[in-house]
């Protein structure tokens, strides 16, 4: 069992037991004090190369240490507490705060959490590194799941710092609105506006979205779980992260529902439209499903679109909404109901035609009409660091390890981009 305690104001993971006594293995005493140093380690944003550096330790004898082959002398121990800006019993793990259990050996690490100086309560999902932002009608995330996250939080991290990498977003994650439709629309006018594409339907979102230095992660998730989003305060950035399995459709609509969360959450945390709350009539789930939808489908662009074939609101064909749909890169249902929004077909055509759709999503299990037409590749920002990483010399060994931890949790695309290389 792993608890997480804290010291000197920060978090980090460690074995139940408080001291050191002789009924303790060395097996397990190498394994409490690997946890422990890299949990730290990662805490500070430090390489292991770094960290070795600053004790006088070359990369390999470090990366020995947070494997738990060795157990540091005394020495090395005094070091690494005055390089981590800790104390001893930090890293050997003699404080204890709140305890968190692992479902399974495969999750075998704590995720952080907040937790009071004098042992109080823990409360989950506040992590040092992000603070999960759920939607109201979101499906509970339990501890596995958590600590799976946290664990590619990390590795994702870890590989910017390795990379020397940019951490925050190149886009404001706060912009104050109002809970309303039109307060929205000019959130996502907004966002498009300092993305630099404006009313444009854009080809590859996702591509756009790691440009602007989001972190866009897809991961097996346990259903009906579809996604999930993490604000990163320190970076002012965020993690975006998607059920690996959805159609591109789907996914994403997902990543931008979750990019809209943020954004809400930023607005409580950092403040609304003075004057203007009252106005507020729609809760935040239904307004981060309305910033994916406005963000795909600008209604200049949707209009546009229409005017450009003439078509009537009685003219539609289910051939025609599909063909068209795929050059939003949105699902037959979420295009018929904007067609629908902007008074672009008739209601009772949108009837027969919404009948249709979903009786081909039953008989296919929400399988897309007409397939998708667009490819992404998934974790591909992740796979570059990762493959970055390992051309630094000083960083080879870390990389592995990560590479590793990865493949472990079975992350898709990086081993098309970044591990066949990594393992070559």
């Amino acid at each position: 069992m792993l608890k997480c305690i804290k010291a000197d104001d920060i978090h980090f993971a460690m074995n139940t037991q408080r001291g050191l006594s002789n009924e303790v293995s060395d097996h397990e005493l190498r394994q409490r004090i690997a946890g422990n140093l890299r949990a730290l380690r990662q805490i500070r944003h430090l390489t292991q190369a770094e960290l070795g550096r600053r004790v006088g330790m070359r990369p390999g004898p470090m990366n020995m240490l947070e494997q738990g082959r060795h157990v540091p002398s005394g020495r090395v121990l005094i070091a690494l507490a005055e390089a981590l800006g800790t104390s001893v019993d930090a890293i050997l793990g003699r404080r204890a705060v709140a305890v968190l259990t692992p479902a399974s050996q495969d999750d075998d690490v704590a995720f952080y959490v907040d937790a009071a100086a004098d042992g109080g309560s823990a409360a989950a999902g506040d992590w040092p590194h992000a603070v999960a932002v759920p939607l109201s009608d979101d499906p509970p995330m339990d501890k596995a799941i958590r600590a799976r996250v946290d664990r590619v939080v990390r590795a994702y991290l870890t590989l910017e710092d390795l990379c020397g990498a940019q951490k925050r977003a190149h886009i404001p994650l706060y912009l104050p609105f109002v809970l309303h439709d039109s307060g929205v629309e000019a959130l996502t006018q907004h966002v498009r506006q300092v993305l630099g594409i404006g009313q444009a339907v854009i080809f590859d979102y996702l591509e756009l979205l790691e440009n602007a230095g989001l972190r866009v992660i897809f991961l097996p998730l346990p259903k009906p779980l579809q996604s999930a989003a993490f604000y990163d305060a320190e970076n002012a950035n965020a993690f975006l992260i998607v059920q690996d399995d959805l159609n591109v459709e789907r996914q994403l609509f997902e990543v931008l529902k979750r990019l809209g969360s943020i954004f809400g959450h930023t607005r409580r945390l950092y403040g609304v439209v003075p004057g203007k709350e009252a106005a507020a009539v729609m809760d935040d789930a239904h307004a981060a499903r309305k910033f994916a939808a406005l963000f795909l489908m600008p209604a200049a662009s949707v209009r546009a679109t229409v005017a450009q074939l003439g078509l009537a609101p009685s003219e539609w064909s289910y051939e025609l909404l599909l063909r068209i749909k795929h050059r939003f890169g949105v699902s037959a249902q979420a295009f018929l109901f904007r067609l629908g929004e902007l008074g672009l077909i008739e209601e009772g055509l949108a009837a027969t035609l919404r009948a249709r759709i979903e009786r081909h999503y039953r008989a296919t299990n929400y399988g897309e009409p007409d397939s998708a037409r667009r490819v992404l590749s998934p974790n591909g920002r992740l796979g570059d660091l990762l493959l970055a990483a390992w051309r630094k010399p000083d960083a080879r060994l870390e990389a592995l390890e990560l590479d590793t931890q990865l493949r472990r949790l079975k992350l898709k695309g990086l081993s098309a981009n970044a591990m066949s290389e990594t393992r070559g």
